[in-house]
């Protein structure tokens, strides 16, 4: 999935560094991470893994943003280190919650040693590099102990992507002119995978693939009454059709990501 950007000669790096940089700033570190931490759609999903760690167990919070799930588990007593590409973000962290471990680094490429961690879960960003995810399960596969934990989610390439996907490329994307193709430069953002191309990235990247989820459904909902009913949201008749389509919309045709369980072979 491309997106528009002035940037496109900044090295891929530099780029993810830069757009997670001004994608934070605007937002608020804050403390008390409990009630945010545990109504988050991945909490009971990886919970019942992570409550078999023994206390003091090492754990990383890959693309860790502004640190929520670091904080929270360091508060349960396990040893957890929050990574981030974004050094303004990072450094950030470090001044408003000193009491937990956060570092600067690529996921693709870290300075922890091999068979370091227990557990790694990482929210939302496997799925930002060109060449695709095999280098992130590569490096969690490298700093992992022997069967520890892997808990990933990605975007969701789900059934009403796959329907208009089928349509012409000018009838859903706006960047692209059926007579002038794309007026600005495009560079690559993200990819989304299917249930079984997550299942199978697990497994090259030597890892049981224990289990995939479809998350973020209200996220879908929105989006697809937004960009398929073309309705404003906040209005009656928004709220109504998201009431309705909650309700009876399967997760698998519309829910935003999706969430990968594993454990290092």
């Amino acid at each position: 999935m491309p997106i528009s950007d002035a940037a496109v000669t900044d090295d891929e790096a530099t780029f993810v560094a830069n757009y997670w940089t001004n994608h934070w700033e605007g937002s608020d570190i804050q403390s008390g991470y409990d009630s945010w931490v545990e109504s988050q759609e991945p909490f009971p999903l990886i919970q019942s893994y992570i409550s078999q760690l023994k206390k003091g167990a090492s754990v990383l919070d890959g693309g860790c943003g502004l640190g929520g799930w670091t904080a929270y588990y360091t508060a349960k007593g396990l040893d957890v280190v929050g990574l981030d590409i974004s050094e303004k973000t990072v450094d950030r962290l470090k001044e408003t919650i000193p009491n937990c471990k956060f570092e600067l680094g690529d996921i693709r490429e870290t300075h922890f040693p091999d068979n370091h961690f227990d557990a790694y879960f990482s929210w939302g960003t496997f799925e930002h590099f060109e060449s695709g995810l095999e280098a992130c399960f590569r490096e969690a596969n490298r700093i992992l102990k022997p069967g520890g934990y892997l808990f990933t989610s990605v975007p969701y390439q789900n059934g009403r992507h796959l329907r208009r996907d089928k349509s012409p490329l000018y009838k859903w994307d706006e960047n692209f002119d059926k007579d002038t193709g794309y007026e600005s430069a495009m560079r690559f953002y993200q990819w989304r995978l299917t249930i079984p191309e997550l299942k199978r990235e697990f497994e090259i990247g030597k890892f049981k693939c224990l289990e995939v989820h479809p998350i973020s459904k209200g996220v879908g909902v929105r989006r697809a009454i937004n960009h398929d009913l073309h309705l404003t949201a906040g209005t009656n008749l928004s709220r109504a059709a998201n009431l309705v389509l909650s309700r009876f919309i399967p997760a698998n045709y519309v829910a935003h990501m999706i969430l990968g369980i594993g454990r290092k072979k």
